[in-house]
């Protein structure tokens, strides 16, 4: 199970529902951190946790900076491939095919740039 920071979760058992915390170290293996409401903290199995809901963060201004970028840049591409391909005496479909290949190329690295930059989720 992929779990972050912020995901809502609920035991099996006692039925107790919470937000992860964190990840603790055991010598049996590890631990999820649970904050139940009230701020007391519980560490569970993660066996013993079902998902509930993914806690989303806000955009940060790093990642919307890079995707406003990506936008403009992919934009940039695909009127650059257009341009070429009219120079060079193509017509119709051609033209279009090269517009939209250079906007998906640049789409495509932002996308997994915004990917990498992204919060982090951790297996336990």
């Amino acid at each position: 199970m992929r779990l972050a920071v912020g995901d809502v979760v609920v035991h099996h058992r006692d039925a107790a529902l919470g937000t992860v915390a964190g990840v603790a170290a055991a010598p049996a293996g590890s631990l999820v951190v649970v904050r139940l409401s009230g701020g007391a903290l519980r560490l569970y199995e993660p066996d013993a946790l079902s998902l509930v809901a993914r806690g989303v963060p806000p955009m940060s201004r790093r990642r919307a900076a890079v995707r406003a970028t990506g936008f403009v840049g992919a934009l940039a591409a695909a009127c650059f491939g257009v341009r070429v391909a009219y120079e060079l005496g193509d017509r119709g479909l051609l033209v279009l095919l090269s517009g939209l290949g250079g906007y998906a190329a640049v789409r495509s690295a932002c996308h997994a740039l915004v990917r990498l930059i992204g919060p982090r989720r951790f297996r336990v």
